[in-house]
């Protein structure tokens, strides 16, 4: 009997960064994205393998449970896998591919299970990775990556692919077979085998088209009817929960670009490590010594970073408020989208800016 159906029970009972961790980075346009939905110390070693997949730039998520005693217990089935930060990444995607551990069938059967919608990458994986000599069979049928609500192939083509390993194959990944937290951990304890089978699969991946042709795309057929395929799913900034106590999210493309403006403009440079110059420095209008100069400087910074981060955005206007004695700063920012002509202005929520830097939401 499954502890938790569904994310939502699981977050509840256990805590982030202490039971479990999420990462996760985004692709941008038509994507392949890498998931490991039982990574950490549930199935070693998929989080690594995962990560190895997509390189340095390259889309993964990993849910991973960092205990090995309570591990069992935090996998959620694939078909009602629904961690926000994985539905949308998958979403997003134009492919997907799933790794996950399963048990030996038969003493030491080194397999990877191959299965899933996406028949193109199907075929490809099943070519690079017998060509690097693993070998692939269909997966029994409790290994089955074709069902359609299974999180993988919920991608912009309602397909993906499923990639089961066996733990016999897992452990020739590492030295002494080790696959306990502070093995799979260490890079040095890698054995060829590991980057074989990642190599085969990113070579795989570079042969399969990622642009996506809404009109060849295959509805998905649910008990509420045909799926609209063409429409992107965002969670909403910032983080909230809707009515029904699930995260807050969107397919409003007016209101997803509304809540990336809003999420630039809320960021100062740095706060994200991994991109170091996301954001508009609007702290440093703080007791500047001209004001007027910090305003223009300031507005000038906002169209700059909107220009890099947001090019569907057209910036119409540009309002701050700087009060030196309060130690605050208000940024209003007016933007309309330029794939719509004479699209209305819509005013993105006001950001504030406290003394010592720190930023917050002040309403629209």
């Amino acid at each position: 009997m499954l502890t938790y159906p569904y994310f939502r029970a699981l977050a509840a009972a256990k805590t982030l960064g202490i039971d479990y961790d999420i990462k996760c980075r985004y692709g941008v346009g038509d994507y392949l994205v890498y998931i490991a939905i039982h990574g950490g110390a549930i199935e070693a070693p998929t989080s690594q393998l995962v990560t190895y997949c997509a390189g340095t730039s390259g889309a993964y998520y990993s849910f991973e449970a960092l205990s090995e005693l309570t591990a069992d217990s935090l996998a959620l089935p694939a078909v009602t896998f629904d961690e926000p930060f994985c539905q949308v990444n998958v979403a997003n995607s134009s492919r997907a591919v799933s790794i996950r551990g399963v048990d030996d069938q038969r003493e030491a059967d080194e397999v990877v299970y191959i299965s899933g919608l996406d028949d193109v990458l199907v075929a490809l994986l099943t070519q690079e990775l017998s060509a690097a000599g693993f070998v692939c069979d269909t997966p029994p049928l409790r290994f089955e990556g074709s069902d359609p609500q299974n999180i993988v192939n919920k991608t912009k083509i309602n397909a993906g692919v499923q990639l089961d390993l066996t733990r016999s194959l897992r452990q020739s990944f590492y030295a002494s077979g080790d696959l306990s937290l502070a093995s799979v951990n260490n890079p040095a304890n890698r054995l060829p085998a590991f980057f074989a089978f990642g190599d085969a699969v990113q070579r795989a991946a570079a042969q399969v088209p990622l642009s996506v042709e809404q009109d060849a795309v295959p509805p998905v057929i649910a008990a509420t009817g045909p799926q609209d395929t063409s429409v992107s799913v965002a969670m909403r900034t910032p983080f909230a929960i809707d009515h029904s106590g699930a995260v807050d999210s969107t397919t409003d493309q007016r209101e997803q670009l509304l809540d990336r403006v809003h999420a630039l403009v809320g960021t100062l440079p740095g706060e994200r490590v991994m991109r170091a110059t996301y954001g508009v420095p609007t702290s440093a209008a703080l007791f500047a010594v001209n004001a007027d100069a910090a305003h223009i400087q300031l507005e000038q910074a906002v169209l700059d970073a909107v220009a890099q981060f947001e090019p569907s955005a057209v910036v119409n206007a540009v309002v701050a408020d700087v009060d030196n004695e309060a130690g605050t700063v208000n940024v209003n920012v007016q933007v309309s989208r330029s794939d719509v002509p004479g699209a209305e202005q819509d005013t993105v929520r006001t950001v504030g800016v406290l003394v010592g830097g720190t930023v917050v939401a002040t309403g629209e």
